[in-house]
C-alpha cells in the first residue's frame, strides 16, 4: 500500500475502527462464555454483546491492541509505519510521526509490535542448508558502583548479548556464481538470545530453528556438537585463516552486522533485556523481504 492510498483510506480514527472491526467479524466471534457465535454490535461501546447470554466482547479483545487505551488510529498508522521500511523507526521518531504526547505509550506499542512479529517466526523452522554461528550484539545493563547503578555498555562489562544465528540458504550452481557474491542464495534467518554458548543452550535453540532434515555447517566450536542428534547431517569446519571465515559462512555473517549497524545507526543501543525484540523485528522483515507492498496486510492479519 502506497504512503497516498494509505492516507486516504485510514485518515480518521472512525476510519481505522471500522477497518478493524470489519477484521474482526470477517474470522467471527465467538463469545468466550457461552460459545455462541451470533452477536449485534454496540456502536457507543465498541463492543459485541452476545444474543445468547449477553456477554459482551470488546474491538480490542484476542488482538495486538487488547488491554491498550491507544486510539485505533495510533495502533494503524503505528503498524504501517514499523513495516513502511526494512529499517523501521525509533520509538522517539514514531512518536513525533504519529504526534503522540507520550513516549512511553509509543515505545510499549512498538515493543508489543515486536513481539507479535517474534511469535509468528516462532511457528516455522529452517530447512535445507544452515549456516549457524553465535553473534554478540552491543546493548546497555546496570553496573553497580559506589554511587548506585549507572547505565554503561555491556563491552565494558560482560562484552555484548549472546544469540544464536541460524540462515537457511540453497547453494548456486557453479554458472551462477561470481567472485564478488555469496554461492549461495539466504532464504529465512532466525536469531534468538541466549545466556551463553553452551551445549546446553544451543540444543534447546537448535531444537526450536532447526528441522530434522537439514544440513548445518558450523565453526569448530565443541557446543555445536549436539547438533548431529538434532539435524540429519552437521558439518563443523575448523577456520584457521580468518580471512576465510565470510567465504565459509558468508550470509550468517552479513545477518549478525547488518543487526549491528540497524541497532548502532537507528537505536543507538538498547537495554539486554528487550534485545530480542529487536531481533524479531530484523528476522521478521528479511524474512518478508519480497513482499513489498503486502508486508503491511501481512502483519495486520497476525496482529488480529
Amino acid at each position: 500500500m502506497t504512503i497516498d492510498s494509505f492516507f486516504t483510506e485510514y485518515a480518521t480514527e472512525s476510519a481505522c475502527r471500522l477497518y478493524f472491526k470489519s477484521q474482526h467479524e470477517s474470522k467471527g466471534i465467538n463469545c468466550r462464555k457461552c460459545g455462541g457465535t451470533q452477536h449485534y454490535w454496540i456502536d457507543s461501546l465498541d463492543r459485541w454483546q452476545c444474543k445468547t447470554c449477553r456477554k459482551s466482547t470488546s474491538l480490542k479483545r484476542g488482538t495486538i491492541m487488547e488491554n491498550s487505551n491507544l486510539p485505533y488510529k495510533t495502533w494503524l498508522w503505528g503498524i504501517y509505519f514499523s513495516t513502511l521500511t526494512k529499517k523501521g523507526f525509533s520509538a522517539l521518531e514514531m512518536q513525533r510521526l504519529l504526534g503522540h504526547s507520550r513516549y512511553e505509550s509509543i515505545w510499549l506499542m512498538m515493543h508489543k509490535i515486536r513481539v507479535m512479529m517474534g511469535a509468528r517466526d516462532e511457528k516455522y523452522e529452517l530447512d535445507k542448508f544452515i549456516e549457524m554461528d553465535e553473534g554478540y550484539f552491543p546493548a546497555y545493563r546496570k553496573k553497580e558502583n559506589n554511587e548506585g547503578l549507572i547505565a554503561l555498555p555491556a563491552k565494558e562489562l560482560d562484552r555484548h548479548v549472546k544469540a544464536i544465528v541460524a540462515v537457511s540458504s540453497t547453494p548456486l550452481t557453479p554458472e551462477a556464481r561470481t567472485d564478488d557474491r555469496p554461492n549461495s542464495i539466504a532464504h529465512y534467518i532466525k536469531i534468538n538470545v541466549v545466556e551463553s554458548i553452551s551445549k546446553t543452550d544451543v540444543e534447546f535453540e537448535a531444537r526450536e530453528m532447526v528441522a530434522k532434515n537439514a544440513t548445518v555447517i558450523t565453526d569448530g566450536k565443541t557446543s555445536y556438537r549436539v547438533l548431529e542428534n538434532i539435524a540429519k547431517k552437521h558439518i563443523g569446519i575448523v577456520v584457521k585463516d580468518k580471512t576465510q571465515v565470510s567465504k565459509i559462512f558468508p550470509w550468517v555473517h552479513i545477518a549478525i552486522s547488518n543487526v549491528k549497524k540497524k541497532i548502532l545507526g537507528l537505536h543507538h543501543s538498547v537495554k539486554g533485556i528487550y534485545m530480542q525484540n529487536y531481533l524479531n523485528e530484523f528476522c521478521y522483515k528479511f524474512n518478508r523481504r519480497k513482499h513489498g507492498k503486502k508486508l503491511f496486510h501481512s502483519f495486520l492479519k497476525v496482529a488480529m
